[in-house]
Order: structure tokens, then sequence, then C-alpha cells
């Protein structure tokens, strides 16, 4: 038997505690409050943290265990408690610069801005600003006046006065003064009243390195710009960085297109916005694919500036573009020289000194600045390396060996990379730290140090032997794992080591994160570097494969080939039949139906990739349509079952073009749109699945009047049944049907409704589509500003959906079309093949609306070779893809323009009248009218 004793005296450890703590802050006494404090015994009940008369005593003691840390100084034990209190920061920095330690302040600094950044979303405050800015004062030497670049600063601030969006490319050989144009330019932009946004490429790499700093820097600002964004922008954010949490997780991984949409967002919130990425030379693939995309001529005001080694790839995305202004920086004059050398020199240098220093530094800045800044009166170095070298001799051999180490790591250092990367004590590493920014070898960067040039740091690495080299890779490597490190950067020092095995799991870690962001050229590096040391990894070449298969590249079907033997039985089968999919794709639907023959899948995932491959051949002529249709009916059965939206997506899509295949599409939608009545959830993704094969009624398939009944007719059962999204679907087919018989003001009304019925149900696909069409009847019109207004609606609309492949297509192909000129129509078409890219960006039945434009636009422009690899693309698909009046008289007008860009007039005109002929047969007068006046 137990229970409470009636006369005992009790006291619990909590009113003790309380009772000491009382007293501590009642008589204001740090001693007893430290005492006190050493009593606390931890959360009160923590096994009853839900009942809830616990809950009050909890939070009181908690407070009162907080004032006792404040009274008695105990930053660090109060951090433990509340990681996001500032004062105790502060009280940490203040104690640091007192005894002389200022990197263990920069430390503390440098914590309080990740945990108020992370945590809190905010930038440390005035005074924890001033107090980092007392700390670095004098550690980093100020740089001396700009001086020169007239001619490039004027043009930037042309660009910046426009008020539009651009991007220019600095070139420049090492130390040629890029850093400091790029310092000038920020600087004027902010007195222009634009945002500045400042980076370099972070060493540790990955998807979209470079410009996720860019947004951190922007939400690190303005906290609240998470709170303008849509739920889903903030989704997307958060993938990339902590700074955007909290977020609601993503069902899928992302695509391109929605990260890129993201991050243009971001930039748009604000305008105008000037981004400066230094060393541009070395930032990652993914931003450098993305950079065009952001910067657009009708977009909001983004300027991008890049600074950069020069570069002859003939396939660089970015100069290849004929809006991107370029220059390339010269050496400075013998009188910019003197200015710069007079500026720099610590005290006042002799006449024949400054002379032999214009002389050495033959115009480069950099070199001028270290000539004059010499450490040394003896004879001044003779080369740019060798003033690196003279500078780094002012240290010790151990501060060089563990600087060394330092520059073989890379990039920017927080107080605490350093001490885990040299692997010394904290006293030790702040000594060294002391050291190098006193020889002017790193300098301070916010809470981090870098090394004051790249030529420093390859300097530093040059001296290391290879065999020591190998040695401090791998130290590196097992370094960075112990403290977090990013498994891209992980991995290049096991492989720098020449320990490959040890840098498989980082490589496929990598690889992983990388196709998650939709980066899958970052991906297949990855996977190429883990295959060559085990080139049998089955899980490896798979993910190999399905970046490929993403990408569009042809190398997918032969991918997919390998990893099936590496996989064996039963696996292989599910593999199978993506091979076939993938061999469809690629226009090979006879090979396709050969491999699946071989094919047994039982996942859903495996049922659909076979679904779609026999109905995607059966609706191009090729196997058997029955028993495509059978598929691909069971396999819509199976995703409705599952209600996954991707899966009804795609199998929709199979039982659409099976439908067609058997000559039933009509009766298909109206089958589809009594099946999904009663899941208004589900219907959505259905008729986004149906986007492009229901094209098949259009384009003089039957006559418009007929379409536009049928529409009618779907209007009507989709009401009676109360079904929003069927409803919403027959408006756009009707204003289609309008809008290629020409009936422009109809196609209006009807593709206007459509775009808000979609949006009022969130069937973001369905309204990107209407407004798509919607900027069509602008372009007829002639009000191309407009059509482009609404154009980047309906892609900002499109990047957000899983399935906005359906449309980029189209949207790029209108892009091209309302192009006025041929230069402005090249640009466009460079921005449509960077843009559009593999199956998750395309599909082969909106291909042909990107096709023909860019055909046509190449011809006109006279890039013959571009114009005729677009007219054989353009034949496969009218041909044997597509298979409708309209499109043969689409690629009849292709082979004009390209007929007439080979200089065959007759021949060109021959091709007009029979697309002229062909266009008002299929009921598109406009169409026809357009192509008669060049007969």
């Amino acid at each position: 038997m137990g229970g409470a004793v009636p006369d005992a005296d009790v006291e619990t450890d909590a009113e003790r505690f309380e009772r000491a703590a009382t007293s501590a802050l009642r008589d204001g006494d740090p001693a007893a409050a430290a005492a006190a404090a050493d009593e606390y015994p931890g959360e009160l009940l923590p096994l009853s943290l839900y009942e809830d008369w616990t809950a009050d005593p909890r939070r009181r003691l908690g407070r009162r265990y907080v004032e006792l840390l404040r009274l008695s100084e105990q930053w660090e034990r109060l951090l433990e408690v509340d990681p996001t209190d500032e004062p105790a920061y502060r009280a940490l920095m203040r104690r640091a610069i007192e005894v002389g330690n200022r990197h263990a302040a920069i430390r503390w600094y440098g914590r309080a801005r990740t945990v108020l950044g992370r945590e809190l979303g905010v930038r440390p405050d005035r005074a924890t600003h001033e107090l980092y800015e007392r700390c670095v004062a004098g550690m980093t030497p100020a740089e001396p006046d700009f001086v020169g670049r007239d001619v490039e600063v004027a043009r930037v601030r042309t660009a910046l006065r426009a008020r539009s969006p651009g991007l220019i490319v600095i070139c420049g050989e090492a130390g040629i003064g890029k850093t400091a144009l790029l310092r000038r330019i920020g600087a004027i932009a902010t007195l222009e009243g634009w945002r500045t946004l400042c980076v370099s490429p972070p060493a540790s790499g990955g998807p979209y390195a470079s410009l996720v700093a860019a947004v951190e820097q922007a939400i690190l600002a303005d906290r609240a710009l998470l709170d303008r964004v849509d739920d889903r922008t903030r989704s997307v954010l958060a993938e990339l960085t902590p700074l955007a949490a909290p977020a609601d997780p993503l069902e899928q991984p992302l695509t391109r297109h929605q990260v890129i949409g993201a991050l243009g967002r971001v930039f748009a919130d604000h305008p105008p916005v000037v981004l400066c990425i230094d060393d541009a030379q070395d930032a990652d693939s993914t931003t450098i694919d993305a950079i065009p995309h952001l910067v657009r001529s009708d977009g909001p005001p983004l300027l991008v500036v890049l600074a950069r080694r020069p570069m002859q790839d003939p396939n660089d995305p970015i100069t290849h573009r004929t809006a991107v202004d370029q220059f390339t920086l010269t050496p400075l004059d013998r009188e910019e020289i003197l200015a710069l050398v007079a500026a720099s020199a610590p005290t006042p240098l002799e006449p024949q000194t400054v002379d032999r220093i214009i002389e050495l530094a033959q115009g480069n800045p950099l070199f001028a600045v270290e000539l004059a800044r010499a450490p040394s009166p003896g004879p001044l170095p003779p080369s740019l390396r060798a003033a690196v070298d003279a500078r780094c001799a002012e240290l010790d051999d151990t501060s060089m060996t563990l600087l060394r180490r330092l520059a073989l790591a890379g990039g920017r250092l927080s107080p605490s990379d350093v001490v885990a990367m040299t692997g010394t004590s904290e006293e030790d590493a702040y000594a060294l730290l002391d050291a190098a920014l006193g020889a002017g070898v790193l300098v301070v960067f916010e809470d981090h140090y870098v090394f004051r040039h790249e030529l420093v740091r390859q300097a530093l690495i040059e001296t290391v032997p290879p065999h020591q080299r190998i040695a401090v890779h791998r130290d590196a490597a097992r370094r960075l794992a112990e403290i977090g490190g990013e498994p891209h950067l992980i991995a290049r020092h096991w492989l720098a080591g020449e320990r490959p095995a040890e840098a498989v799991d980082w490589l496929r870690a990598a690889a992983l994160h990388a196709i998650r962001l939709g980066a899958f050229a970052d991906a297949i590096a990855e996977l190429d570097l883990l295959l060559a040391h085990l080139p049998d990894d089955a899980d490896a070449l798979r993910l190999r494969a399905e970046a490929l298969d993403a990408r569009g590249d042809t190398r997918a079907p032969t991918a997919f080939a390998a990893a099936a033997r590496a996989v064996g039985e039963p696996g292989a089968h599910e593999i199978r039949a993506k091979q076939a999919l993938a061999e469809l794709k690629h226009g090979d639907p006879a090979g396709a139906l050969l491999t699946l023959a071989r094919a047994r899948p039982i996942t859903v995932e495996g049922r659909l990739n076979e679904a779609l491959t026999l109905a995607g051949a059966a609706a191009i002529g090729f196997g058997d349509p029955v028993r495509g249709s059978e598929k691909a009916t069971e396999c819509h059965r199976l995703a409705l079952r599952s209600g996954d939206p991707v899966a009804v997506v795609q199998a929709s899509w199979a039982k659409a073009a099976a439908a067609h295949a058997l000559g039933d599409l009509q009766g298909s939608i109206e089958a589809d749109l009594v099946t999904t009545a009663t899941l208004p959830d589900l219907a959505i993704s259905v008729f986004d699945g149906q986007v492009c094969i229901n094209e098949r009624l259009l384009y003089g398939a039957r006559p418009y009047p007929e379409v536009i009944a049928f529409a009618d007719s779907l209007s009507a059962q989709a009401h009676r049944l109360g079904a929003a999204r069927g409803e919403a679907f027959a408006a756009t087919l009707r204003g289609e049907a309008e809008l290629l018989s020409g009936d422009l003001d109809s196609a209006t009304v009807d593709l206007d409704r459509s775009a808000r019925m979609h949006r009022a149900i969130g069937a973001a696909l369905g309204e990107a589509f209407a407004l798509q069409r919607r900027s069509e009847v602008e372009l007829g019109r002639g009000r191309v500003r407009s059509a482009m207004e609404i154009l980047d609606e309906s892609l900002s609309i499109a990047r957000e959906s899983e399935v906005g492949f359906h449309l980029f297509d189209r949207i790029y192909g209108t892009r091209i079309s309302a192009a006025d000129s041929n230069s402005d129509a090249l640009g466009a078409v460079a921005e449509a093949e960077a843009a559009v890219q593999g199956p998750l960006e395309t599909c082969p039945g909106c291909r042909i609306t990107l096709a023909v434009p860019a055909a046509i636009a190449t011809a006109r422009a006279g890039d013959l070779d571009r114009a005729v690899r677009y007219q054989r693309s353009v034949a496969y698909l009218a041909d044997v893809v597509m298979r409708l009046p309209g499109w043969y008289a689409a690629r009849a007008e292709v082979d004009g323009w390209v007929s007439a860009a080979k200089g065959d007039a007759v021949g060109a005109r021959r091709y007009f009248a029979d697309a002229a002929a062909r266009f008002a047969a299929a009921g598109q007068p406009r169409d026809a009218q357009r192509v008669e006046a060049h007969v």
C-alpha cells in the first residue's frame, strides 16, 4: 500500500529551485544566481507535457532559469536554452573582443546570423552588426579607390537607368579588375534605386548554388518576402534553402521550370534587382542554365552581371544569346595604374619605384596593387605569381602548411570550419587566422574568411607536392563529413584523394539531391563518376538512365537496357517498360514494341509505362489499338484508385490516345466526364492528361462547327452533372475551335471564360492553356505587347504544375511567332531550345507547336542548317505523329520557307500555294490568307 503521508514535510526540487531563484533575482546577486541556476532540475515533469495543469508552472520555472543565466552572465548556457537570444550573442562577442579574440567574436556573430536567419528569418540587429564591424575593423586592408573603366561603367549606368532587364557579361584574365568593377556596379546600382545582390559560387557547389545564395540574401534582408509569395513557391524555395522553412512538403520531385519560376518570383518581388555573380566561370551549370530564363526583355526588371574568365566554348549557354551585352576588360593605361599605385601604397613611393611597378604590372590592377603593397624593401617581384608568393613568404612553415590545407578545402570558411579543417585547437586556429589576415592572404567576408584572390589560393595549392595533396584531400573529406558538409564537395575530395570507393555513397547522395531539384545534368555528372568506379552498380545505372530520359537524351534507351541487364529479373521488367517508352519518345515505335514484348511489369508505374507505350504507338499507326485500349483502361482504373494525380494524368493521356487510335476520342471524353463527376479532385488530373490528345479534334479532323457543337453538348452535360472541370474544358475547346476558324471575338469570350473557370477550381494547367490560346488571339489582332503579357502569365502558371510539359512547347512556340524581327526570332528559338528539353518539358503531341514556328523563324533568318533540322522534325511530327490536315498544311508552309532560304523561289511559291489550299480546306481561313501573301 502506498499514498500520501499527511503529516510529512515534502519539498520538491522544483520548489527548492524556485525559492533560490526568487532570492537571487530579488537581491540581484550574480553569484547566488549562478548557484541557483545549477539547481535547475530541468524541464518540469517531461513525461507529462500534455497535462494542462503543468503548463503554467513549467513556463514559470523556465523563465526563472533564463533570468538567472542572464543575471549570472552564463551566456553559452543561455543559448542552449534559447538559441535566438541576440543579447547573449552580443555579450559573448564583447567578451571575446575584450580578451583580443576577434575570431571567436566572428564565430559568435556567424552563429547568430545563421540561427536568427534559420529560426526567425531575420538578420542580426544594428547593435549586433555594429559590434561585428568594430571586431573586423582593420582586419582587411582597405580597397583602393576605383580607377578607370569609364566606358564600361557608362554602359552599365545606361542599362541601370533604362530600368529594363538584361544580362551583362564581364570577361577578363585573373587580376584584371573584374571584382572591383562588380563592386563599383553594385554601388552605382544602389544609388540608382536598384536592390543589389552580390554572390560568388559557393565551394560546396550543388544545383542552383549561386542563385540560392542570392535568394538567401534577399530573404535575410526581408523575411516578409516569404509571406508575399504563394504557398507553392515557398515550398519550392524550402527545397533549396532552409531559410524558407517552414513550408508544406512537395509531393513530387521538382522540375527545372518549377525552380526557375520560384526564383523568378523572388527576384520579381521588389524590382528592380541587380544580381552580380563573381567568378561565374566556377558557377554550377544549373545556375548558368537558369539565368537566361530569369532575364527576359518583357519580364520584371532583373539585371544580371556576370564576371568571369574568358571562355571559348561554342556551346556556352550565355554568350551565344543575342541579348547579352558582353565586354572584355583590357589592361589599364599608365595614368590609371599610376593613380591606383598612389592609392594603394601604404607610404609614398620613390618615382623610380613607381615607374618600375608600372613597367612590371603591364596594366594589371591586381599586380599593381600587390607591388605597391610589397612587404619588403627588396627587389620587386617580377610577376603576379611571384608577388603572391612573396606575400605568403611572411608566414611560418606551420601556418603555410595549415593554409595549404584550407586552400585545398576551398571557398568560404567559417571560424568553426577553420578549426575543423586544420585539426588544431581553437586557439591555434585563431592564431593562424590572425597571421593570414595580417599577411593579406585571407580577408573577412561577413562571418566567413576567404582567400584574398583565387590566385592566392592557387599559389598555395601548387606548392603542395602531389603525394601530400592526396593526403590533404582525404583528410578534408573526413573532416567535411564530420561537420555535415555537402555530399558533392565531400565526394570531390575523396576523388582527388584517389579514394573513389569512399566517394561512391557521397556521389549517390549528390545525384539523388540533384534529381530531387530537377537538375538532371548535375545528376548525370555525379553518376558518371560513380560508374567509372563501379560500372555495374545497378542503382546508379537505373538513376542515370532515368536522368538521361528526363533530359530527352538519345542515349536513354541504351542506358535503360544496360540498367535492366544489371538489375536482373524480376526488376528488369519494370526497366524495360521505361526503355520501351523512351524508344517511342525518340521516334522508334517499332523498337519500342519489340522491347515491350520482353517486359512483364507488375507495378503501377511499370504498367503505366506499358500502357503509354502501347497507346502512343497505336495513336501513330503502330501496334494493336485494341490491346492498347485495354491496357490503358486498366491503368486508368488503377490510377484513379491510387489517387495519385500524376499517375491519373499519365493514365488519362494513354486512355485518350488509345481512344483516338480506335476513332472514338469524343466518346472517351464523354465517358471520363461521367466517371469523374463524383471525383472532383481527380477530375482535374483526368482532363489535364487529355490536353494534347484532345487537340486531335481540331486542325481539320472535323469541321469546326461540329467541334463547337460537341463542346456545347459536353458543356451542357458537365453542367448537368456538376462537373466544373469538364465544363471549363468544354469552354477551352470551343474557344480553340473559334480561334482556328477565324472568329476572334467569340474566341476571346470563351477563352477568358475558360481561364476564369479553371482558376476558380484550381486547375492550373487548364488556366495556363486557356491563357496561351488567348495570347494567340491577341497576336491575331496584332497586339504583340498584350500577347506577350498573357504568355508570361501562362508560363508562370504552367511552371507551377507537374504537367506543365503539355504547354511549354506551345508557349515558347507562340513567343517565336510573336518576334518582330529575325534577330528577335532567333533569340526566341534559342530560348525555347534551352527551355524545352526532355519528356518533363515536352510531349510528342505538343512538340509540333514549337517545331513549326522554329523552322519558319530559322529559315527566314537564314540559319539554314537549323531550319533543315526543324523541317525534318516537322515532317515526322506532321506525317507520323499528328496526321491532321491543318498540320499537313503547316508542313507545306515550312517547306516553302526552307525552299525560299535555299534560293528556290519557284519551289517556295508552289509550297505556299499548297499550304494555303490545305489551310482553307481545314477550315483555317486566317492561316490560309497569311500564306497566300507569299504565293
